[in-house]
């Protein structure tokens, strides 16, 4: 991986070194997982329901996503999920907003870097 796009993806809150670690150290099958899971239409599905007045749907959502996100390094992503899921575990929507447009564009931006 070259220097730039590591430092690109650190910037972004990907910790890289765990998820090369997570995948045997193979450099090449990290970028190819990550691919795979930053691009998950249930990300699509959680920005939909930025505007939800219903905490259950994005419950499901981020419990489905925050199982995946943690083990390819994706840890701001995870930290961000976690709280909305435990928000809306709570039933309550406190500044669910605001957290689902922050990963939309770390979202968009890790894909920009990786292609």
């Amino acid at each position: 991986m070259e220097k730039t796009m590591r430092k690109e993806l650190e910037e972004l809150g990907v910790d890289v070194d765990k998820g090369i670690k997570a995948h045997m150290g193979n450099e090449a099958m990290f970028l190819r997982i990550l691919k795979i899971v930053i691009s998950d239409e249930k990300f699509d599905e959680l920005f939909e329901k930025t505007d939800s007045t219903d905490a259950a749907p994005i419950f499901e959502l981020s419990h489905s996503l925050k199982g995946t996100v943690g083990n390819v390094g994706l840890s701001e992503i995870d930290r961000l999920i976690t709280e909305i899921c435990e928000t809306t575990r709570r039933d309550s929507l406190e500044e669910v907003e605001w957290k689902i447009v922050t990963i939309k564009k770390m979202r968009e931006q890790i894909l920009n870097v990786i292609g």
